[in-house]
């Protein structure tokens, strides 16, 4: 299997004038591991003083380890941390419990966006299911057994529809060109309809769609509305896109799910 999604490396360090300790948790592709022997990703979390520590993301190419992404943790009041840096700007709040934490997710806009329980604040070490909600409505489902991710699925009407992840597949869908490929080629199918530049409507379309056992696009829904010459031209650019290899599952084709933004921005 290629690299995979979730390696973390956590790094505690003590830091002083003269002296610093490391305590260290590897993770091999979605899974916890005991040593950096055959880990695909590190994530070394620095803890600078009270109130601030940088998080490090590194992923194994080519025998190097190399640097993705650099977050900066803020500690707040009230049990809560800024998380900046990376693709996304997050606040986690923590409550102690029995045996961990309740931890919940916010997004930049203030919005919860995740919550469930985690035996540990950094890294986290996520137990039991997680909910992922918008609107404060539960839009999906992960379960972890100890870290380890073992089902994730959005539900849209009503259905349980299993997300494109390696929860559910050894090799996911992908797109020819990869996450790259699949946004170039989005951005070019893009049609802005000319009724909506005029009225000055803009917004970000969220299309639901799946890339079935033959690596055709199936099932393509509009998650979030704007506007619906905005939601048509959304679907019209995902259905263009059209280039997918389909996610194996214990040697056979399998049926997986991906939420993909369509951004309408007038300029």
């Amino acid at each position: 299997m290629e690299y995979t999604l979730i390696l973390i490396v956590a790094l505690f360090f003590t830091q002083t004038l003269y002296s610093q300790s490391d305590t260290i948790v590897y993770y091999k592709g979605h899974a916890p591991c005991d040593t950096i022997h055959g880990a695909d990703r590190q994530v070394v979390f620095q803890r600078k003083n009270d109130k601030k520590s940088v998080m490090m993301t590194f992923e194994l190419k080519n025998n190097q380890w190399k640097l993705e992404k650099t977050e900066i943790i803020k500690r707040m009041r009230n049990g809560r941390y800024a998380i900046g840096g990376g693709t996304n700007n997050i606040i986690r709040s923590y409550k102690k419990i029995n045996g961990g934490y309740q931890v919940e997710e916010y997004n930049y806009e203030g919005k919860l966006r995740k919550k469930g329980l985690s035996k540990k604040m950094f890294p986290l070490h996520r137990v039991g299911q997680w909910q992922s909600l918008y609107d404060n409505n539960v839009v999906g489902i992960e379960v972890f057994n100890e870290e380890l991710m073992v089902q994730s699925y959005t539900i849209f009407k009503g259905r349980n529809l299993p997300n494109n992840i390696y929860a559910n597949a050894d090799t996911i869908a992908e797109y020819k060109g990869g996450d790259d490929g699949f946004a170039k080629d989005l951005a070019h199918n893009i049609e802005y309809p000319r009724i909506c530049q005029e009225n000055g409507i803009s917004g970000c379309v969220l299309v639901l769609f799946a890339v079935d056992e033959s690596g055709m696009l199936a099932d393509i829904q509009i998650l979030k509305k704007v506007d619906p010459y905005l939601d048509e031209a959304a679907i019209e650019a995902i259905k263009a896109c059209n280039k997918w290899r389909p996610a194996i599952k214990d040697g056979k084709p399998v049926k997986l799910y991906n939420i993909a933004p369509v951004n309408f921005l007038l300029r």
